[in-house]
């Protein structure tokens, strides 16, 4: 692990060239570094525990098999599934592949969006070049009669192994320019206008909100504790100012994600924002019940202190004492009625028994524009899914593959798993 983290790109190919280490490399290089004078022994001996396999021919036959065959599935079980050093392989990319065409390691933390850049561009052409010289030479002798017969086959099962290597190392170069294309978002036009055209009217109902809040807070500076009590309720302001700073950054947070919906669908949008459409209706808005916990809950007592402080335009008395313009401020309705789509105007006032939107309260106003953010928030949530793990995939994959290492191994590693371009072992045991 250590030797693949000291790469300044994080990755180590398993098959070096000329000019490029591999991890065979690497590894005698940190025995070198650990042992010094006394690294060839080590290295003997712990290619001696790894098999049986005679150093005749070359250095740690063992140690290189061991690296080959088994280090990844190896590693997999003492991390329990849970694996830092990654390994990609094309060997799974053609049926009857022969031997590997290209193996690399990564280290997980180094994992990102330039990642298929840098295997594309850095360590595909050197391995291509070498199996193509490799494959020439084997060509040659699988057909020169001045060798034995099974000096041709050798050459012959060369040859076999450097174009099956070729041919998974074309697979791969398709597979990484396709885990690097855009993979739209499921999101229709018409749900990227619907979103595009709520964001205003949630920021409108966030400022209100605020205001409404602020002007809480003024009474509660301006009047003693009993005051307000005797003004609300007992538990009014502990209520409010517990959940003030939360319906204030959630409404923040559900601007963006209608903002950040309503980009092309060929963008990606973070995962967790969909949630944010949802949460408006079961915590944010609430109702008008004075138990509610929602937004809503304080137009009850706004509209219980302060609607008989408005006139008949719904704007404050000019005879008012200072707390009490403060109180009519509260039943007042929007700076900018046009917000509200009439419609859920027009319910409230069904509701309510009353003929006209125009004789429905003030306040009327800011509950409609709750109502109608409400309405589009479910229809958009529909239209998302609802599973947290497909939004985050998309989210990594929309763009083109770009890991966010916050969603973890399993989000981030799946998109390999899919293109089979790491072990089979990954499938089984990790994810």
């Amino acid at each position: 692990m250590e030797s693949v983290r000291k790469e300044t790109d994080g990755i180590i190919p398993l098959h070096g060239t000329e000019g490029q280490a591999n991890m065979l490399d690497r590894i005698i290089e940190k025995f070198e570094d650990t042992y010094g004078e006394y690294a060839e022994d080590r290295l003997i001996e712990v290619d001696e525990i790894l098999g049986t396999r005679s150093a005749a021919e070359e250095a740690y036959p063992n140690l290189r098999a061991f690296v080959e065959n088994d280090l990844f599935d190896y590693h997999v079980d003492r991390m329990e599934n849970t694996p830092i050093l990654w390994r990609l392989t094309t060997e799974r990319l053609i049926a009857d592949s022969k031997g590997e065409g290209f193996a690399c390691y990564v280290d997980y933390h180094n994992l990102d969006s330039g990642l298929l850049d840098r295997l594309a561009n850095q360590y595909l052409e050197p391995r291509k070049a070498e199996l193509r010289e490799r494959r020439s030479a084997a060509n040659r002798r699988r057909s020169d009669e001045s060798l034995s017969t099974s000096e041709q086959a050798e050459a012959a099962e060369q040859y076999e192994r450097c174009a099956s290597g070729l041919n998974q190392i074309s697979v791969f170069e398709d597979v990484l320019q396709d885990l690097g294309s855009t993979d739209e978002r499921d999101f229709e036009d018409e749900d990227r206008q619907l979103v595009e055209e709520l964001a205003p009217k949630v920021a409108t109902f966030r400022e209100e909100t605020r205001e409404r809040v602020d002007t809480l807070a003024k009474l509660r500076e301006r009047n003693s504790e009993e005051w307000f009590q005797d003004t609300f309720s007992d538990n009014f302001w502990s209520a409010v100012d517990e959940w003030r700073e939360e319906w204030i950054d959630a409404l923040d947070e559900l601007e963006r994600a209608c903002e950040e919906y309503a980009k092309p669908a060929d963008e990606s949008v973070e995962a967790h924002l969909a949630d944010l459409f949802d949460y408006f209706n079961w915590r944010l808005k609430g109702s008008d019940h004075y138990s509610s916990t929602g937004i809503l809950f304080m137009t009850y007592y706004f509209e219980r202190e302060g609607a008989d402080l408005l006139d008949d335009d719904g704007e404050p008395f000019d005879t008012l004492t200072d707390d009490e313009r403060l109180l009519a401020s509260l039943a007042t309705g929007l700076d900018d009625p046009s917000v509200v789509d009439e419609e859920f105007l027009e319910e409230i006032a069904d509701d309510e028994g009353v003929e006209d939107v125009d004789d429905l309260p003030p306040l009327a106003e800011f509950k409609a524009l709750a109502e109608e953010i409400d309405d589009r928030c479910q229809t958009i949530d529909k239209q998302i899914p609802s599973d947290w793990t497909d939004r985050a995939l998309s989210e990594i994959t929309t763009e083109g593959y770009q890991p966010n290492h916050k969603h973890g191994v399993e989000i981030n590693i799946t998109p390999l798993a899919q293109a089979e371009i790491v072990p089979k072992t990954v499938e089984d045991d990790v994810l």
